[in-house]
């Protein structure tokens, strides 16, 4: 994976290849960015990542940074709030700044109808003690699953439509960016 520094600097670039195992999670916290609740509904605390979802999390770090979609880009620094919050890292404020890139981010799908609802994955991790940041929008799927209810004359299974879904871990993510640290 080719990450650009966040100032964009060519010489600030380092090739990292990797594999799924070379990915160490420090932090992860998800919020949830539905424009039909009618406020960004954010995390104040981090999620365990333990093996299964470290799994799900380390694969779609993987296949982001493996895409043939991969875009290298660097942020336009006296505009972006991201850079701005990413200026000074520190893993202390990993809460506080997810909570923030949330906020900027429903903004953005508020005054754009088209951004589908998701669940914003805010990923701290590292490949061979390299820091970065990953951005994982996971857009709702529909899909149908079934629902079981009881009452006096006993149990009833019923199919329904569940509309917000997250993309299964072999799926690959629309929506996503790896930054650099």
């Amino acid at each position: 994976m080719t990450s650009p520094d966040r100032g964009g600097k060519d010489k600030g670039r380092k090739e990292i290849n990797m594999e799924n195992e070379d990915i160490r999670i420090e932090n992860a916290i998800v919020h949830i960015l539905d424009s039909t609740i009618g406020m960004p509904v954010l995390s104040d605390t981090l999620l365990d990542h333990g093996s299964d979802f470290g799994d799900f999390l380390r694969g779609h770090i993987l296949r982001t940074a493996s895409s043939d979609d991969l875009k290298n880009c660097s942020f336009l620094q006296e505009e972006s709030e991201v850079f701005a919050l990413l200026q000074n890292w520190d893993s202390q404020r990993f809460t506080a700044v997810s909570q923030e890139i949330g906020k900027a981010l429903y903004t953005i799908m508020n005054q754009n109808i088209d951004i589908p609802p998701a669940d914003l994955l805010v990923v701290e991790y590292a490949v061979e003690q390299h820091p970065f940041l990953a951005l994982l929008k996971m857009n709702y799927k529909t899909s149908y699953t079934h629902m079981t209810s009881s009452d006096p004359w006993g149990n009833n299974n019923d199919i329904i439509k569940q509309k917000a879904l997250l993309p299964g871990d072999k799926q690959k993510l629309q929506e996503a960016a790896l930054i650099n640290l």
